[in-house]
């Protein structure tokens, strides 16, 4: 390949890789997220970060047990109270309680109030805590000191009963008894002071009452007195404010009635004697009937006088004159049956202004109204006076709206900190924090996990899996599982390699130490032990490693070859394993593009295929440098190395897309450094180790052999 054909194959590179990389990773996405994980999947992520989870663990228990046991023990005393609601300033009032002894929000109010500044600061002056709790010698301001005593205080409510616990934490635990008890004595104080005050004001009030009925009682009784003087009535049931004695309710009703039924009989009379006056002389006769009198004369003279008037009607209907004798008889008694008739009105008006007259003037509506009033008022004066002196006789009564049941004593043990409780959450967190923490990362890791996943994002085949901490092997002919995993390699790579007749093969890598030296080096082995000629070439002349795991001198090798200081057969060296030889990198050079671009590169390529069976060219990586994509534009197919849980998908997506735009066939992936016994899904690839033969003794390995067994796969 000349430079000019080089360059373009960089240029297509560049352009081509970011489109390539972006279509696998949405392809692989779009699959991904499909699909659906098993239970089982769960327990692998765990087991594989079961280091971080043990040391999430670890640390999150220390942790807790250093500050639970480095805490102050603090002790706990309390003290239950029983509360009950006042009623007394709700009876100073009414008759009957109005406050509902069984309000649910009571006890919680209560306890609230405990914890309260209007508590507190008593308790706080009462002791002098400002003092007692004084830090470098200065005290506590109230407020300062108050803080520290509400965080020390924890007063709760016990449910379904009028009883509330004051619990007071501390490291002295006579300190806590005592704070207990005090907060709790200062509560009960200040509730028996509020009641009394309540109720000072309350017979204050009622006090004034009784004087204001007192003085209702002295104006209606000199009214009273006043309309009986007046209407010269004598009645010696009326009494006078200064005598004893109750007004019972049925004399005050009986006065009641007695004064409505004279104002009703004064008002009918009135009613009647304003009719009667209204009334003309000439239709007296005709409503008479009407205004329903009850007199005896009234009702026997009226059928007459209606009887004549029919009658001389029909009289002069019958067309008979004025003049006409049987007209003026009728006429003559018409005349004496009304004059009748108005005589006796007359009467009946002189008889209703008698009546009226006598009853204004005997009965004395006004008075008896007068008279209710005054007896009613007396009334309302003894139930005043009684509540009073109810009231007064329940205020000398003791008070106890709050008592003490259970009064707080000195613990013996402390109760704070709760070491097993403690011990137990933190094992619990570490767990949960362990486990999420493991998750959170499997989440955020995008490596190369499982075989699958190669193939769903890069679509080639897994040639092999390499199992984590195998060491370099030289003698690959032994059956162990160490050997068989790389001659599982060679079998897959022939059956690849056949397809496009392939005999020289470079193996590459997306980022440094992902284990392609080692894995060169036992693939080679498993071709020497085969009975192929192989050759290994070392082409990494940056980070060469070939000379190290074989044991060989890199002071000749493949940048000499290309500079033209020594000969080709003076380049390649015989190593300890049979059929196997080495072409070490050399000492290093400038220009090292340059050189592996050179055509005595190439003439090297074309004739080691001539040499030898299997040529395998070990490459830097290649998306650290150009020296990779150089090499593996003159071989027939590439191998690509990618370590377990390491470098991101994406890295392995550019790769293949490296490899595909310079035209070199990708053989498949080799998945190294897997580990085995913590991942399950691969545990078949090397469960089989068993059914290898053990050799009954093992040969003693040459020195450079245990120099190699030393260098693992995580170097290069």
């Amino acid at each position: 390949m000349s430079g000019a054909k080089f360059l373009l194959v960089i240029a297509v590179i560049k352009k081509n890789d970011a489109a390539c990389c972006q279509a696998t990773l949405h392809r692989y996405m779009n699959t991904a997220r499909n699909a659906r994980l098993h239970l089982l999947d769960y327990w692998h992520v765990i087991r594989i970060r079961l280091g971080l989870v043990a040391l999430i663990f670890l640390l999150v228990v220390i942790t807790v047990s250093a500050t639970t046991f480095l805490l102050p023990k603090e002790y706990m005393s309390f003290t239950t109270i029983e509360v009950e609601p006042n009623t007394t300033p709700a009876r100073i009032f009414t008759s009957t309680s109005t406050t509902d002894v069984n309000d649910p929000k009571f006890t919680q109010t209560q306890v609230e109030i405990i914890a309260r500044k209007g508590v507190l600061y008593p308790v706080i002056q009462r002791l002098d805590l400002e003092k007692r709790w004084a830090r470098r010698g200065q005290p506590l301001s109230l407020e300062a000191a108050y803080s520290k005593l509400h965080s020390m205080l924890q007063p709760t409510e016990i449910r379904n009963t009028n009883l509330i616990q004051i619990s007071v934490y501390s490291t002295d635990p006579q300190e806590a008894a005592l704070l207990a008890n005090s907060v709790a004595q200062e509560y009960i104080e200040q509730r028996i002071s509020d009641a009394q005050t309540v109720i000072s004001k309350g017979l204050d009030q009622l006090r004034d009452e009784v004087a204001q009925k007192e003085r209702a009682v002295d104006e209606a009784y000199a009214n009273a007195l006043r309309l009986r003087t007046e209407a010269r009535i004598i009645d010696p049931n009326l009494g006078s404010p200064e005598s004893g004695g109750r007004i019972e309710d049925s004399r005050v009703l009986t006065d009641q009635q007695r004064a409505n039924d004279s104002g009703s009989q004064i008002a009918t009379l009135r009613s009647r004697l304003e009719q009667l006056d209204r009334l003309k002389s000439d239709d007296l006769t005709h409503t008479a009937g009407l205004l329903n009198l009850n007199d005896p004369i009234l009702e026997q003279k009226l059928p007459l006088y209606q009887s004549a008037i029919a009658e001389k009607a029909r009289l002069l209907n019958s067309g008979l004159g004025q003049d006409d004798p049987e007209v003026k008889a009728i006429q003559t008694q018409v005349d004496a049956i009304d004059q009748q008739l108005r005589q006796q009105i007359d009467s009946l008006r002189k008889d209703t202004v008698t009546q009226l007259a006598i009853a204004e003037k005997t009965a004395s509506a006004r008075y008896l109204d007068a008279r209710y009033r005054y007896l009613q008022e007396r009334k309302l004066l003894d139930t005043a006076k009684t509540r009073l002196s109810s009231e007064t006789t329940e205020r000398t009564m003791p008070q106890k709206p709050a008592t003490i049941q259970d009064p707080a004593e000195p613990s013996a043990f402390p109760m704070r900190p709760k070491i097993l409780f403690n011990l137990l959450l933190g094992t619990v967190a570490g767990l949960l924090l362990g486990v999420t923490f493991a998750f959170f990362l499997e989440y955020l890791d995008t490596s190369v996990k499982t075989t699958d996943e190669v193939q769903k994002v890069v679509g080639l085949p897994v040639l092999a899996v390499i199992p984590k901490g195998i060491h370099v092997s030289p003698l690959i002919s032994e059956d162990s599982p160490d050997t068989e995993s790389f001659r599982i390699l060679k079998t897959n790579v022939d059956f690849a390699r056949q397809k496009v007749a392939a005999s020289t093969m470079s193996v590459v890598s997306g980022g440094p130490s992902e284990g392609k030296s080692t894995a060169v080096c036992n693939l080679g082995a498993a071709y020497a032990a085969s009975g192929q000629q192989t050759l290994i070439i070392d082409c990494d002349l940056r980070r060469p490693a070939q000379h190290e795991l074989f044991a060989l001198d890199n002071r000749v090798g493949l940048s000499e070859y290309l500079k033209g200081e020594v000969a080709l057969d003076e380049a390649i060296q015989v190593s300890h394993i049979p059929n196997l030889f080495v072409i070490t990198s050399g000492m290093g050079a400038t220009s090292l593009v340059s050189l592996l671009n050179s055509y005595k590169m190439r003439e090297l390529v074309d004739t080691m295929k001539d040499w030898f069976d299997v040529v395998i060219f070990d490459c830097p990586p290649i998306l650290g440098v150009s020296d990779g994509l150089v090499v593996s534009a003159l071989v027939e197919g590439s191998i690509i190395v990618a370590q377990h849980r390491k470098f991101p998908r994406s890295m392995l997506i550019q790769v293949k897309g490296t490899l595909e735009n310079i035209g070199t066939k990708c053989l498949g992936v080799v998945l190294n450094n897997v580990d085995i016994k913590h991942d399950n899904s691969y545990q078949c690839y090397t469960s089989y180790g068993q059914y290898c033969s053990k050799p009954k003794s093992k040969a003693k390995a040459p020195v450079e052999e245990v120099a190699a067994e030393a260098v693992t796969e995580d170097v290069y």
